[in-house]
């Protein structure tokens, strides 16, 4: 039997870290929005969820489902900067990168809030949630891609 095929989803590179970044971020997301979670939390948790199911049953196409779940929680998140970016837009920002630009520095002012208001732990969770999981998306993303497959028709010499 081939090594590639025996090894378990979990103990490869994209599998732990697919594992590691939805358990986090579904832990982190009930931790700061309870007791209301918004629906795209409840999405993205959702995907996640199944994203880290799909590693630890070990299912055939695992590696689509975590590169679709980044997805989605990409594409939610995209939307979120997108209507901020285009509220400060319609306030008379002049450009879109001056615009991105303030909702960065102005998130950097929500997250103190957060720290002052809710306490470190809240406020550590915002920071991983609004600048960690985006990043930790997209590295998802890449190292899936770039993790190979086991070919069907190769033999072991």
């Amino acid at each position: 039997m081939d090594e590639q095929r025996s090894r378990h989803a979990v103990a490869t590179v994209p599998g732990a870290l697919a594992l590691a970044t939805w358990s986090v971020y579904v832990l982190l997301a009930a931790f700061f929005y309870y007791p209301v979670l918004l629906p795209s939390v409840l999405t993205t948790g959702l995907v996640g969820l199944l994203a880290g199911l799909a590693v630890l049953v070990n299912f055939t196409r695992w590696r689509l489902v975590v590169i679709l779940a980044s997805v989605v929680y990409l594409a939610f998140y995209a939307v979120r900067v997108a209507r901020m970016v285009g509220m400060v837009m319609d306030a008379g920002t002049p450009s879109i990168s001056s615009a991105v630009s303030l909702y960065y520095n102005s998130l950097w002012i929500v997250n103190t809030g957060v720290f002052l208001e809710r306490g470190t732990a809240a406020g550590l969770t915002h920071g991983i949630l609004e600048y960690a999981m985006p990043v930790l998306s997209l590295a998802l993303i890449v190292v899936t891609l770039m993790s190979r497959r086991p070919q069907r028709g190769a033999s072991v010499a």
